[in-house]
């Protein structure tokens, strides 16, 4: 018995040394590169990633954002000290609630709803975009007709802990205003370089950012994507699909969509599908950016203007 529990033990220390432990560190700039956080900030080096020391009122990566609490919760927090507490262990609530944790202070104006840090991967995603067609090709379902869209991708509010999302809503008119299409959902993303809290092992040194996007249709369809993030670039994948019986439609069996950013206020998405026919369809629409929700200043409400 003795013997066993000897070779056990000895099996267990040999897989521990075979395996690599390490906790992500997240680093928002670089001391090696000047502009690393915009004018006026400066890169400090941290032991949980560098961080900008930026200008009065602001905050974050480049030192961008108007400084203020991403997370409603952040009064509560602070308030059971986790600003202190945890500042050891994690750099989330220095990060997520920085007005709350004297990270910066706020300088009269607050953006309407801040994006967390979590989802920068796809700040550039953000905003509401326009585009107009002439054919009737559109994801998830064609249109009668040659139409107009919006696309809405707007900062949710975020209480408490979870993953945050974006919210989606699109609306597809046809010219002659007879066939409307809407969807509603959201957009979660994973980065591959996440502060979970935890040691991982053996987690390689590079992959992708995962995305997904979950939507509902007034034509009765629900569907999920997921794919990866890359730069400015989405790929995505049709993975689920369900739609209501006893709407007679040409079934996708598969589709594929990529959404790229050409500039800051011009985006293209790319669609291949194919139906239950066999039948392959290819098609580019391009967006102009009308409305930027990173820039959607109001005035900080009294008695937010803490620090």
């Amino acid at each position: 018995m003795m013997l066993r529990i000897s070779l056990l033990l000895m099996l267990l220390v040999q897989l521990t040394r075979t395996q690599t432990m390490s906790k992500t560190i997240i680093d928002f700039c670089s001391p090696s590169d000047p502009n690393s956080c915009g004018p006026g900030g400066k890169c400090v080096e941290l032991s949980l990633g560098n961080r900008c020391e930026c200008p009065s009122g602001m905050m974050g990566r480049k030192c961008r954002r108007p400084c203020q609490d991403v997370y409603k919760s952040c009064a509560r927090w602070k308030s059971e000290e986790r600003c202190h507490w945890a500042r050891p262990i994690s750099p989330f609530f220095a990060d997520n609630c920085a007005l709350s944790c004297g990270q910066c202070r706020n300088n009269g104006k607050q953006l309407a709803l801040a994006l967390p840090p979590i989802l920068d991967n796809i700040e550039w995603f953000v905003g509401r975009w326009e585009a107009k067609t002439s054919a009737p090709y559109r994801f998830p379902e064609p249109m009668s007709g040659p139409y107009k869209e919006i696309l809405d991708v707007q900062i949710s509010e975020v209480p408490a802990f979870d993953r945050p999302p974006v919210n989606i809503s699109i609306r597809a008119e046809s010219l002659d205003g007879t066939d409307v299409h809407v969807e509603f959902g959201f957009l979660t993303s994973k980065p591959f370089h996440e502060d979970t809290g935890f040691v991982e092992t053996n987690k390689p040194d590079s992959g992708d950012d995962l995305v997904s996007i979950e939507l509902v249709s007034n034509t009765g369809l629900m569907l999920i994507e997921e794919g990866t993030v890359r730069g400015t670039q989405i790929r995505l994948e049709t993975k689920y699909k369900k739609a209501m019986p006893g709407i007679y439609r040409n079934e996708l069996v598969k589709s594929k969509r990529m959404f790229n950013l050409i500039s800051p206020t011009a985006l293209e998405e790319r669609v291949v599908t194919i139906d239950s026919r066999g039948v392959t369809n290819k098609w580019l629409k391009r967006y102009k950016k009308v409305f930027d929700y990173m820039t959607d200043l109001i005035p900080t409400p009294v008695g937010k203007k803490l620090q």
